[in-house]
């Protein structure tokens, strides 16, 4: 148990340390954590193994840990900066949810036909 303490305790400085320096080249301090993770996690460097994963009590600190995560991200966003460009996010959100529900609904849809499955469930694969 202790062991697995230190190693969680190691992940999470390394993250830190991984998130400053994604600030240092202006990038999000979270996109250094997410680095950190897989690269110290069990399908890589194994630091944070499998069993650590398992345990309940990982679990509680990872939805603790996630809301600090929440509001990081919050204090990222400028809202001027987003309300400056907020027609083209717009734009840009919609334009990706209609084609990424077009294709992925012709697709499965063309699939559905071909194997004699009901082709509106196409669409419905499409919405998810």
């Amino acid at each position: 148990m202790f062991e697995m303490l230190i190693r969680l305790l190691t992940v999470v400085l390394l993250a830190v340390i991984a998130g400053k320096v994604a600030a240092k080249f202006k990038m999000p301090a979270v996109l250094g954590f997410l680095i950190a993770g897989m690269l110290l996690g069990p399908y890589a460097v194994n630091l944070l193994t499998q069993d650590i994963l398992d345990n309940s009590m990982y679990h509680t600190l990872i939805e603790l840990m996630e809301c600090g995560m929440g509001l990081m991200l919050g204090s990222e966003m400028i809202w001027r900066k987003m309300r400056s460009s907020g027609k083209q996010i717009v734009v840009i959100t919609l334009a990706q949810s209609l084609m990424t529900f077009a294709v992925v609904s012709l697709a499965f849809s063309a699939i559905f036909y071909f194997m004699d499955i009901p082709v509106f469930l196409g669409l419905i694969f499409g919405g998810n």
